[in-house]
């Protein structure tokens, strides 16, 4: 019998074994659902369930999990019979039955991070995206047991600094609709004219979390929540106007 981890050969190449990291995976990157919802205030910095996170995904977008307040895990498609979620063993290594699961589910690329789909996958953090919202322990002890699985199934490709924010990789502004997203489009701007950034998640308060679990995520020193907190800013029920650039 073939080991479990060993490559075995398909139509003439070898094939990657089921429990290592598609290799197609350069990053992982972090997502709350929460969010600043310029165009709709009262929708600015909900909470959503994961339940309310899957019914609210188009067909085509999401992550490839969603990770709980209580720690459970969420796939974004979970096989037939299997249960919608379930809780993960942080106080143990992943044993075989799970990394097989954990690399299935992340084959699939989906619709989460403009222009580096291809390369990703993501987890869904149910949280509201406000900067002083806190993560539960039970929630911040799962992800970092993740983080260490996924990054030790990649067979050296992923380090901690593999794990980014959606905000770093999707810098584009906050366009007034989704109608027109280019340079010329109308932006929603503060009152100096400057636009508001469209992704600011997660908080940096995630990151400091995942330290405290001792996971540590690489970092710039300062600013990690300027623009989060210029969002934070508008008054409840306030649109900003829109300008033209």
């Amino acid at each position: 019998m073939i080991p479990l981890l060993l490559a075995v050969w398909v139509h003439g190449r070898p094939a990657v074994a089921e429990t290592v990291l598609p290799p197609r995976i350069r990053r992982i990157v972090l997502h709350v659902p929460g969010g600043p919802s310029y165009a709709r205030p009262e929708q600015r910095w909900l909470f959503f369930k994961p339940e309310q996170t899957l019914a609210l995904w188009k067909p085509h977008f999401g992550t490839h999990w969603i990770l709980a307040t209580d720690g459970s895990l969420w796939p974004r498609h979970p096989r037939v019979g299997e249960p919608a979620s379930a809780p993960l063993p942080v106080t143990a290594s992943a044993d075989a039955e799970w990394r097989q699961k954990l690399a299935r589910e992340a084959e699939p690329v989906y619709s989460h991070v403009y222009g580096d789909n291809p390369h990703s996958c993501g987890i869904e953090i149910s949280h509201s995206g406000r900067s002083q919202d806190p993560f539960p322990p039970e929630q911040v002890r799962a992800l970092a047991w993740l983080l260490r699985t996924l990054i030790g199934m990649s067979e050296g490709r992923l380090t901690p600094a593999s794990v980014v924010g959606h905000k770093d990789l999707d810098r584009r502004p906050a366009y007034a609709s989704e109608d027109c997203e280019r340079s010329g489009c109308p932006l929603f701007a503060d009152a100096e004219g400057r636009p508001y950034r469209r992704r600011l998640d997660p908080p940096g308060s995630l990151f400091a979390a995942l330290v405290a679990e001792g996971f540590e995520v690489p970092r710039r020193p300062s600013g990690e929540d300027a623009e989060l907190l210029r969002a934070e800013a508008l008054p409840s029920g306030a649109r900003p106007r829109r300008v033209s650039r």
